[in-house]
């Protein structure tokens, strides 16, 4: 790969410490209100519905700034990027279309479900504390969580610009990622709880997974991609081609086509970090 493109692939690598300390701040909120503010269950699981709405628009925030301030050409690009289907067809309306619509919508549904099973749990458990629904608290833990992750968008946006698109690519499809596992948690969250004859302890459980994985999430940002770098296919997939892909070639029509794609996504790559002209319409 010449010199170009090597730069052109290369991600920014900043301090991760600031991002760690902020991830243990937006943790701590419902840790701190379920200790020290008796908050209910149901105050905490509703909060992380919260959490996913504003990190889905903070992250919209740094796609349009970087657009703004870079114009690459990626951006342009009607490629489906981080998966989103609609009616079953691949979206391809750019990444922030495609992210846009995807942590949105998902977070709309979900958030049905999560007042459905607030409401439910609400009127079946009328003379429990943990269950019933506090605005009050709710608002506050919101308010707290706008905040850190308000500081955290006001840190990025004074270094993104320098960015490449890949980076940005990236941390859109860890954040899409991201609204998925925390639904998932909510869900399988809310049922743990509502089987078990210690709600409580299952939430502490719940609060200490999502911690640890936000805190994953930070470890791995920016770890080279497969398709940008020159590791070769796994064997086994090599001899399950030359086993049950002879007509296509086997393991060396297999080898060809894992070389080709690679070249295809660095060639895209290197375009994606061009600057569009400055009338291009966004």
């Amino acid at each position: 790969m010449d010199d170009a493109a090597s730069d052109a692939l290369a991600l920014p690598r900043p301090s991760k410490a600031p991002a760690v300390v902020l991830a243990l701040l937006v943790n701590a909120v419902p840790l701190v209100g379920v200790l020290y503010f008796d908050w209910s269950a149901i105050n905490v699981l509703v909060l992380y519905w919260f959490e996913n709405l504003l990190i889905a628009a903070c992250t919209c925030i740094r796609l349009v700034m970087h657009r703004r301030w870079t114009r690459k050409r990626g951006y342009w690009r009607r490629s489906n990027r981080l998966g989103i289907k609609i009616n079953d067809k691949p979206a391809e309306m750019g990444l922030i279309g495609e992210y846009a619509t995807g942590a949105f919508a998902f977070t709309l549904a979900h958030g049905i479900f999560v007042g459905g099973i607030a409401l439910l749990v609400r009127q079946n458990y009328p003379d429990q504390a943990m269950w019933q629904l506090s605005w009050a608290h709710v608002l506050r833990g919101a308010l707290a969580i706008a905040v850190f992750l308000g500081i955290e968008l006001s840190i990025d946006l004074t270094r993104i610009r320098g960015a490449s698109f890949a980076a940005l690519r990236d941390y859109a499809q860890a954040r899409m990622s991201r609204v998925v596992v925390l639904h998932l948690a909510i869900i399988f969250g809310m049922l743990a709880m509502a089987m078990s004859n210690s709600p409580m302890g299952v939430l502490y459980v719940l609060i200490a997974l999502k911690t640890l994985a936000d805190l994953f999430a930070i470890a791995v940002r920016g770890a080279p991609r497969m398709a940008d770098s020159d590791t070769p296919p796994p064997a086994w997939s090599v001899r399950m081609a030359d086993k049950l892909g002879k007509d296509k070639g086997g393991a060396a029509g297999f080898l060809k086509q894992w070389q080709d794609e690679r070249e295809k996504a660095r060639k895209d790559a290197v375009e994606d970090e061009e600057p569009m002209p400055a009338d291009t319409p966004a």
